[in-house]
């Protein structure tokens, strides 16, 4: 029994650490907006139990739509702080060093182009849409709800039809 029981223990900690070494390299290359959001999720995830977790994950949010309105509210207010813009500047002083040496490699252009695709595939959410999360694409909503701002053809033609009542009163 022990023995299934240090097994066990032994099988949990190595998930553990595997789970912060990913949880690490992955915030090394995210935006640091997103990566103060994301390594408080991350940090309550790896320390809870192989129980704790999955019922994190599987528990509903409630106030989701609270916390979506004042988190964004914060995104608002608040900039960057000295030192997510010094890992930024330290950022794009390696990849500006990198891109001169291939330059002078006269692999500039596919360095440039491999960059660009990494940038885009670290900088692109993987995870699933939240319960409630409204879509920028009006047909994934309930009841192809539109988000405020988006041209639907019905407010154009009401825009022309008004524009044109004017002139022919």
């Amino acid at each position: 029994m022990e023995e299934k029981l240090a097994k066990f223990r032994a099988q949990n900690e190595r998930e553990a650490y595997t789970n912060k070494s990913k949880v690490k390299i992955k915030d090394a290359f995210s935006l640091p907006k997103l990566r103060n959001k994301q390594t408080i999720e991350n940090e309550i995830l790896i320390n809870a139990t192989a129980e704790e977790r999955e019922k994190l994950i599987d528990e509903p949010i409630i106030n989701d739509d609270i916390r979506s309105v004042t988190s964004d509210a914060d995104d608002d207010v608040s900039c960057c702080s000295l030192i997510d813009v010094i890992t930024y500047a330290l950022w794009l002083v390696v990849w500006g060093t990198l891109y001169a040496v291939f330059i002078k490699l006269q692999f500039g252009t596919i360095y440039l182009i491999v960059s660009a695709i990494v940038f885009i595939c670290f900088n692109t959410r993987t995870k699933p849409k939240r319960p409630n999360e409204i879509s920028a694409y009006s047909v994934f909503n309930k009841d192809c709800k539109s988000i405020d701002g988006t041209l639907k053809a019905e407010q154009f033609e009401r825009e022309l039809l008004f524009g044109r009542g004017i002139f022919h009163v």
